[in-house]
């Protein structure tokens, strides 16, 4: 048996730890269980920080969330892969240097899906 752990795309929870950016760490859509001592492990290792958005950044981000979620573009069966596209698109243009640690992310999730 695989055992999981609890992985937030945006971390660290001492950065992320009050109002808006609370509020994005927690978001059932940015945070899911994945292989602890495999995946998230490696994750942490290659990307070392997430660099945090601008609250205004973060509350647009959570307008698209919204619509997607209502539209059903977006459920909590997304693996880490798709979230991380998402998130990724909704970042890319108003906070680069966030956007980069969620494409950091992307890349070692591709890598680690890729057959041996």
């Amino acid at each position: 048996m695989k055992r999981t752990d609890r992985h937030h795309i945006f971390w660290y929870k001492r950065e992320y730890s009050k109002g808006w950016l609370k509020r994005l760490r927690d978001y059932w859509y940015c945070s899911l269980e994945i292989p602890r001592d495999t995946l998230h492990r490696r994750i942490h290792y290659e990307v070392s920080h997430v660099p945090i958005p601008r609250v205004s950044s973060i509350k647009s981000a959570f307008e698209q969330l919204s619509m997607l979620e209502k539209h059903g573009a977006i459920s909590r069966d997304d693996d880490i892969e798709k979230r991380l596209k998402v998130l990724l698109a909704l970042f890319d243009c108003i906070e680069p240097e966030t956007a980069k640690a969620l494409e950091k992310q992307l890349k070692v999730v591709r890598e680690f899906k890729k057959p041996l």
